[in-house]
């Protein structure tokens, strides 16, 4: 497929990208709302976000390297198991999207909207729409899996081995690029502000 077919499929699959990124913000915005409204709701979610510091214990490289897994693992996981009827995408979304919500509630609270923008954008402008699109193809697959249940005539198998080419082809390398950018840059950014 050339460039203007991957164009033309970005387009045909519009809807579940809309779909996708008002599910993202809409739960992004009840997990900002929740950490504001109960504390410790909030500690709860943050302390998911504690587990993982160990990473930030490793060298830089290490660090790029487990940050560009664990992004390209949720966007494969999203993306393929959207034929279990879309529920693994639903629940990627949501989960990321309120847990951005109660990241962002205490980086506002912490250091102000400049804080969350430099946390937030060197990276996020990359990753965040790559993974909106692997979970709205995961969407649309489960869509195929449904119709196909349901007996009427798609060709589920030629649009996941799309949706693989799309992983690969796309998401792969904006992924590599931004945790390249997350472990070297949002830092720089992050310590401008403070």
């Amino acid at each position: 497929m050339s460039i203007k077919g991957d164009l033309a499929y970005l387009r045909s699959i519009s809807s579940f990208i809309a779909l996708t990124t008002f599910v993202f913000f809409l739960t992004s915005a009840m997990g900002y709302w929740a950490a504001g409204a109960d504390p410790d709701l909030a500690s709860q979610w943050r302390a998911e976000l504690d587990a993982l510091k160990w990473i930030l214990e490793q060298p830089p490289l290490i660090i790029m390297i487990i940050i560009f897994l664990k992004n390209l693992l949720a966007s494969a996981m999203a993306m393929l198991l959207g034929l279990g009827l879309g529920l693994i995408p639903l629940l990627v979304v949501t989960s990321n999207g309120f847990l951005l919500g109660v990241v962002a509630y205490g980086a506002v609270k912490q250091g102000g909207l400049l804080f969350l923008a430099a946390g937030i954008l060197p990276h996020g402008i990359l990753e965040l729409p790559a993974v909106l699109v692997s979970i709205a193809i995961g969407f649309r697959l489960g869509y195929l899996l449904a119709l196909t249940l349901a007996r009427e005539k798609v060709d589920l198998a030629g649009e996941t081995r799309i949706a693989v080419r799309f992983l690969w082809r796309y998401i792969t390398p904006i992924l590599f690029l931004a945790a390249i950018i997350e472990t070297f840059i949002t830092p720089i950014a992050i310590s401008v502000v403070l």
